[in-house]
């Protein structure tokens, strides 16, 4: 077994491994691996000639305190069926982590299994239930770009500090979810539910709410630390674990879902 950088050569061995693995949309295949190939920065496991297993580790910052720090954030990690259960990713993730002098991060599909390698969670959001309110009123969305986005996002979380999202982030996530955008202050949606909400002021935080029940939203997740959740009682949001680092530098920082 053998274990290195990827090579230019491994371009469509990368996209078969992620296709069949992840069972993956075509578009988004195509979008990430126009985007975010980066072979220095791929870790590959090579059993006799074949590659087996493979994870990127996108160089990233996180900002924490007013500063910014280099991290690397793992997605797409995949190893073939017929060879899991053999220590394979274990091993990855060990040399992954020995290639750099800073933390490592992801966002868990199996928690467990980082916690087995060395992970741990480093902050959580409070989820809260909300009830439908089919009323009419002035419509307060707003239209968003990523710079506003963004902004949002940097102020909201200046506090405890979070993984940095660049425009390609942004587009990822712009191009996944449904956006809900208001003056300072916007959300995420995927499923009658808005799993990433940020919010500025309390102002921002009541129309968001009403803006959220008016379209029958049933669940709402935002940081602990927000007016959104003062809004509606902290004490009735229920913690939901985020993404994980191998550095006790990053606690309290969040890590969601991104590419």
């Amino acid at each position: 077994m053998i274990i290195e950088r990827a090579k230019p050569s491994d371009y469509q061995e990368l996209k078969k491994l992620w296709l069949i693995v992840f069972d993956e949309e075509p578009t988004f295949l195509e979008h990430f691996f126009a985007t975010r190939i980066s072979y220095q920065d791929i870790f590959v496991v090579r059993k006799d000639d074949k590659l087996v297993s493979a994870l990127h580790a996108l160089p990233l910052y996180y900002h924490k305190q007013g500063e910014e720090h280099p991290t690397s954030y793992i997605v797409g990690a995949a190893t073939y069926k017929e060879y899991r259960r053999r220590g394979i990713m274990g091993k990855l993730l060990e040399a992954t982590r020995e290639a750099y002098d800073h933390p490592i991060t992801l966002f868990p599909a199996v928690r467990p299994f980082y916690e087995a390698n060395g992970y741990f969670t480093t902050s959580s959001v409070l989820s809260f239930s909300l009830e439908a309110e089919i009323r009419e009123r002035e419509n307060l969305a707003v239209q968003h770009t990523y710079q506003n986005l963004d902004a949002i996002y940097r102020e909201a979380t200046s506090e405890e500090g979070a993984l940095l999202r660049d425009e390609e982030a942004w587009s990822f996530l712009t191009d996944g979810y449904e956006v809900l955008s208001v003056e300072g202050g916007y959300a995420f949606i995927s499923e009658g539910k808005a799993v990433e909400t940020m919010v500025l002021s309390s102002d921002a935080a009541s129309i968001m709410l009403s803006l959220l029940k008016e379209r029958g939203i049933t669940e709402v997740h935002t940081l602990a630390s927000s007016p959104l959740a003062n809004l509606i009682g902290r004490e009735k949001g229920v913690p939901i674990p985020m993404g994980m680092s191998t550095s006790k530098e990053l606690q309290g920082v969040y890590i969601a879902e991104q590419y």
